[in-house]
């Protein structure tokens, strides 16, 4: 469901009401709690715990768990509590996580801040932590007791924020086509329409309902969805420490190198990539590596928890609205077509 501030705090009244929990904690990054907490009518009339964690992925480490869990226990939570969390798709993953295995499962409610968020990261059930710079190598597929989103958020965004959501709408679309893809054609909407960009979510969380209800675990189709991510993770990690590039266009950038790829090994056809590339560019800025990155971005790829019998296992797409899971790439091709692009301009593809 898609809503707006009223309708959010008249169903958080109504789940206390409901179930009385003896404890609530809110988990919040410093940015939602400075632009959406205050917002909520939890914050001004509910007794409530607050755990605070830093912004971004910094936050999903085994040692802000270990802090976390500790803490829980200082504060006699129990089974019968509640945990909300309140922010992006990091807090979701950070809360979603603890919530499950903390005395083997206690309730837990997503309120996602970011549009990334929102059409992707809070729905599915997937919970997880990174380690030793893994992403969510650690983790559980368990599904909060309510996911409440609340469009009037998307107006605290930056620019970057917004950004980083509509690489998770561009990946949808290309795999479903259809009206998505109509919608994402006309390009992103004003902020202030927020109609249009209710519409836009409830799209993308009918698409990705239906691949997670047909496949929770992610054995078959849900594999889909890692559309973009191999390479795009790759980027995200040689990149971690500059914060102009984030989640999202690391993801928009691993769509276009993971289309270029699939074009080169005869798999997705030019005009597929032509479309790939027009959505992604100019509107995010070009991200690639250098050749020093090569090697390390190779090891990152080869260890991705996707792999099989020591190849990797990409999703790539034929075309709009037909993609294909589990197509193998060895080390050596993944090497080359990694040294072959190094320092490559943006450019047309003959």
């Amino acid at each position: 469901m898609i809503v707006r501030t009223e309708t959010i705090d008249q169903r958080i009244k109504t789940y206390i009401s409901q179930y009385q929990p003896d404890k609530i904690v809110v988990v919040v990054s410093e940015t939602s709690e400075a632009l959406c907490l205050p917002i909520l009518q939890i914050y001004k009339k509910t007794d409530h715990i607050v755990y605070h964690l830093p912004d971004g992925d910094r936050a999903k480490s085994i040692g802000f768990c270990e802090d976390f869990w500790e803490s829980l226990l200082r504060e006699n939570v129990t089974r019968q509590s509640l945990i909300i969390a309140l922010g992006g798709g990091a807090i979701l993953d950070f809360t979603g996580f603890c919530a499950a295995t903390y005395m083997r499962g206690i309730p837990c409610i997503y309120i996602p801040t970011t549009l990334l968020s929102m059409v992707d990261g809070s729905e599915g059930g997937k919970t997880g932590i990174n380690l030793y710079g893994t992403k969510n190598v650690i983790g559980t597929f368990t599904d909060p007791v309510a996911i409440m989103r609340n469009a009037d958020f998307l107006q605290t965004l930056s620019a970057g924020e917004l950004l980083s959501g509509w690489a998770e709408v561009i990946k949808h679309a290309l795999l479903t086509g259809g009206i998505l893809m109509e919608m994402v054609a006309k390009g992103m909407p004003e902020i202030s329409d927020i109609d249009a960009w209710i519409d836009l979510i409830r799209e993308n969380i009918i698409f990705k309902k239906g691949i997670v209800a047909a496949d929770f675990k992610e054995k078959g189709q849900r594999k889909l969805l890692n559309l973009g991510h191999t390479i795009g993770h790759g980027i995200e990690a040689i990149h971690f420490e500059d914060s102009e590039i984030n989640h999202g266009i690391a993801i928009a950038n691993g769509l276009y190198w993971e289309s270029l790829l699939g074009y080169e090994m005869g798999y997705t056809t030019k005009e597929t990539f032509d479309t790939v590339d027009q959505l992604v560019f100019p509107r995010f800025p070009k991200v690639g590596w250098n050749e020093s990155d090569v090697e390390p971005m190779t090891n990152l790829l080869m260890h991705d928890k996707k792999n099989y019998n020591g190849k990797i296992q990409l999703s790539l797409l034929k075309t709009v609205g037909d993609a294909a899971y589990d197509i193998e790439i060895s080390e050596s091709d993944i090497n080359a077509f990694l040294t072959k692009y190094a320092t490559a301009l943006h450019e047309p593809i003959d």
